[in-house]
């Protein structure tokens, strides 16, 4: 036995361990993010012969990773397209793999940098034990090539000798052809080395490294640039829609704000918001349910590591990933949005080799006193505070699969596909498992999927209710923030055009759930399936009146009224010179006395719009069963506002009790003066 690891060489031993951790963690979880999907069914479709596009026809770059959405293309084909789960099992082994080389070439440099034992094998470690890069391995993300390409990149640039340009400049390739904004990392990376350059240990200068840069660019360059042309050949252009669909959404950016995010970035290391305090925290961390004491450690960590390149003492490979690790997250702190959790793992990584470099310095100085023992204590301490962190992540996210992915979401799409019919359109936020088991047209927020959402956003904005009632879509799938917050800003459209047809919840399993991070699952535990009612439409040159039922005209107590039955609206274009309003409103006699049950109320409403301005002026309910002074018409008169131009309208909205019971609700012709 003895023998036979004798045998085996660290970085065999570093490869297996990698690989192993990577497919038991994926056994036990079965975790496939919901990105994955998004991009499968492009590489789906590929595969089956109707094109790298998410709807068949549609030649539109919907994935970011060329190698995410050729590979699980490649491996649909292995499996004769029969089989979509055993796809994604030869798309992990490929993913785990490439972190097992990259675990490989860690060694390597451990080795070449004389690190030690001790250092080399807590590098390693913390790279097996890290639960984001664990995860974003084996959940059907890009991640394990990222992690290679830059561990790759890191042993190029240590490297030396005549074909050092070739090594960097495929390590490079490698970068762009998994994530196009690698740039960003290969640009830091060699800065870093570039401004640290040691020329004792490196045995060049800063002018001979210019020009290694440069052929190995030119060769980047070479192995890059056939999948640009050939994309924006096929797609008419080779920026994935992915980036455009991201684009518009939050704050804009100048160069002061850049600057600011720069300068600042170590004092906002504990920012939910930023991307520093996630470096080393479960996904999503700041929807809550973790330990507060993580995360102050994360913190903390980061700031740490980030500011390791002011130090002149420490080796070069520390600084510049010190260096590289403080710019990528002032750009992830500032550019996107929102930190998302896959951008991370890359900074996590230039963090973990930061540190090791550290230990090994740190450990060479020291020798084998007590401090030294002491600092590898420290550092063994980190390692069980990673294990026991993924292995939390572990037993959150194999609940996330079992009762969100495959109990809730993977259920929508499936629901779907069996109940839309051919051609139909669906909007939702969460684009993965209902685009891909639905196989419908997708409006997805903010539009990963779809032009159209795009277009539209860039017409009206990003209020939901107006991309919904511009778009029209046949289905809905939305959680119950989202249709509060819908009807909070047009209370009839989730009453009026759309009717709740199937509830998905699964949120009385996760209550019981004693998992850590559970209020991440909690997020997607319910959702509602609404269905778009086919209503009837009245439109003159003065008003249009849209309602489920039938219009028609009557005459109470002298008034000539306009029966528009709840859930209804009413449009009237404004005359550019009115101040005031008048007009009679409520229920005919019918609705409250006879036969059969009464009306229940309804709230009757009022709005002036003129373009992005709203104004209510009138917000009332009426239950004439309940209080005999809501019979028969109420009268209101208000002044308008002052409207620029000619575009003002009026909206005349009534919405039914618990019921739409005769629910005949009435307006007269509103009077302006």
């Amino acid at each position: 036995m003895t023998a036979i690891f004798q045998r085996i060489s660290p970085a065999k031993a570093a490869f297996w361990a990698v690989f192993t951790v990577a497919v038991v963690f994926a056994l036990y979880t079965q975790h496939a993010w919901e990105d994955y999907w998004i991009t499968f069914r492009s590489s789906k479709n590929l595969a089956t012969g109707h094109g790298l596009v998410y709807n068949v026809g549609d030649r539109l770059h919907t994935f970011t990773s060329p190698l995410g959405v050729l590979l699980p293309a490649l491996a649909s084909l292995l499996t004769a397209n029969s089989s979509d789960p055993a796809a994604l099992w030869i798309f992990r082994l490929m993913c785990a793999a490439a972190l097992g080389g990259a675990a490989v070439l860690l060694v390597r440099i451990a080795q070449r940098q004389n690190y030690g034992a001790v250092a080399s094998f807590i590098l390693v470690a913390w790279l097996a034990l890290d639960a984001k890069i664990i995860d974003f391995t084996i959940n059907g993300m890009e991640t394990g090539f990222m992690i290679l390409f830059l561990v790759y990149a890191l042993w190029a640039h240590l490297g030396g000798g005549p074909a050092q340009w070739r090594h960097l400049g495929a390590a490079w390739a490698g970068l762009m052809w998994t994530r196009p904004d690698s740039f960003i990392y290969i640009g830091l990376i060699a800065a870093g080395f570039w401004l640290f350059n040691d020329v004792q240990q490196s045995g060049t200068t800063r002018t001979k490294l210019l020009g290694l840069f440069l052929k190995a660019g030119l060769l980047t360059t070479a192995l890059y640039l056939p999948w640009l042309v050939s994309a924006h050949l096929y797609y008419g252009t080779a920026v994935p829609h992915t980036i455009t669909a991201k684009s518009g959404i939050g704050d804009p950016h100048t160069l002061a704000g850049l600057l600011d995010s720069i300068w600042h970035l170590p004092m906002r290391a504990w920012d939910d918001m930023g991307s520093m305090k996630g470096t080393f925290l479960p996904a999503y961390h700041m929807i809550g349910g973790w330990p507060a004491w993580l995360g102050q450690i994360g913190g903390g960590v980061a700031v740490v590591i980030s500011l390791l390149w002011l130090l002149p003492f420490l080796r070069t490979e520390a600084r510049a990933c010190s260096f590289a690790f403080f710019g990528a997250h002032a750009y992830l702190s500032y550019f996107p949005y929102f930190p998302f959790p896959w951008y991370l793992p890359s900074t996590t990584l230039l963090g973990i080799i930061a540190l090791g470099s550290l230990l090994a310095q740190v450990l060479q100085a020291m020798g084998r006193r007590t401090a030294g023992r002491v600092v590898i204590a420290i550092a063994a301490l980190f390692l069980a505070g990673a294990g026991w962190t993924t292995w939390q992540v572990a037993r959150q996210l194999q609940a996330q699969q079992q009762y969100v992915e495959d109990g809730n979401r993977r259920k929508i799409g499936e629901w779907l596909h069996a109940n839309a019919a051919k051609g139909d359109t669906v909007f939702m936020e969460p684009l993965g498992y209902i685009g891909y088991f639905s196989q419908l047209k997708t409006y997805d927020f903010p539009g990963m999927s779809s032009r159209e959402m795009v277009q539209t956003r860039q017409q009206v904005g990003l209020d939901w209710s107006a991309l919904i009632e511009y778009l029209q879509p046949n289905w809905l799938v939305l959680r119950p923030d989202e249709a509060r917050r819908i009807n909070n800003l047009v209370p009839d459209l989730l009453i009026t055009h759309y009717t709740p047809t199937k509830e998905f919840s699964v949120v009385d399993e996760i209550s019981r759930l004693g998992v850590l991070g559970r209020r991440y699952l909690e997020i997607d535990s319910k959702f509602t399936v609404y269905c778009r009612v086919k209503l009837k439409s009245y439109r003159t040159d003065l008003v249009e009146i849209v309602s489920g039922f039938d219009v028609a005209q009557k005459t109470l107590d002298g008034n000539r009224l306009t029966l528009v039955h709840a859930p209804g609206r009413m449009i009237v274009k404004v005359p550019l010179k009115a101040t005031t309003l008048d007009i009679t409103y409520g229920f005919p006699e019918g609705a409250y006395t006879g036969e059969g049950d009464p009306t229940d109320g309804a709230t009757f409403q009022i709005v002036w719009e003129n373009g992005d301005r709203k104004v209510t002026l009138l917000d009332t309910t009426l239950n004439p069963v309940a209080n005999p002074a809501h019979r028969g018409m109420q009268h209101f008169h208000c002044d308008l506002p002052a409207a620029p131009d000619a575009s003002g309208r009026l909206i005349f909205r009534t919405l039914p009790g618990a019921t739409t019971t005769k629910d005949w609700t009435c307006w007269s012709r509103p009077d302006f003066q």
